[in-house]
């Protein structure tokens, strides 16, 4: 018996001599040296995990995280940079039965304003909500605006319509501004929806009893 165990490596052939209490002691000396290891057990991923692990050849998981978090908080800050930065602001906002166009400062101040009731060729009632009234009233701020020379503008549309009626106003307010203009840079920076929608609604009424 004693001939086959010195044909084993001597890791093998001091099995018996193992004692629990020094089982730490030994996984720290086999990480030690390593290299003194059999070519089977020399695994360099194994290295690479235990190195993971305490964090001394990989970046921790943290600063991943932190680069993607900056990352999207460069992006935000830009646009609102962006925001802050555009001096005249355009607000549009479409009511039921009339139209409200003003552009204001970036304090809000308002320069100039206009409505459905300002055009001539709109009589009260029933053509003050029309689609034409409202893509008429915006065109007419926008001819107005051109003498205060608005080069960059954030329109802010607030109304419960369809966005298409809400677009058209739009690119006839920037129709308005450059009729005469050859430039083919549009002066709309950004645009935002305004509108207030709430989350629950008003109560429902009671279903009726058949």
């Amino acid at each position: 018996m004693n001939q086959d165990l010195n044909a084993y490596p001597n890791f093998i052939q001091n099995r018996e001599n193992i004692n629990p209490r020094n089982l730490n002691n030994m996984g720290q000396n086999v990480n030690a040296n390593a290299d003194a290891l059999p070519d089977f057990m020399q695994d360099k991923e194994f290295r690479s995990e235990d190195n993971a692990e305490t964090g001394s050849n990989s970046r921790p998981m943290d600063f991943v995280r932190g680069i993607i978090d900056e990352d999207n908080f460069m992006r935000g800050a830009t646009s609102m940079h962006l925001y802050e930065t555009v001096a005249d602001i355009v607000h549009i906002k479409m009511l039921r039965n009339n139209t409200f166009v003003t552009v204001t400062d970036s304090k809000g101040n308002v320069k100039l304003s206009g409505s459905a009731g300002c055009l001539k060729d709109i009589k009260s009632g029933g053509q003050k909500f029309s689609r034409y009234a409202e893509e008429a009233t915006a065109e007419v701020v926008g001819r107005r605006a051109r003498a205060l020379g608005l080069k960059s503008v954030v329109m802010k549309v607030n109304g419960f319509t369809h966005f298409r009626r809400k677009r058209q106003a739009i690119l006839s307010w920037r129709e308005g501004l450059t009729a005469d203009s050859r430039g083919d840079r549009s002066p709309i920076v950004f645009v935002e929806d305004t509108t207030r929608k709430p989350h629950n609604g008003c109560r429902l009424p009671k279903k009726r009893r058949i």
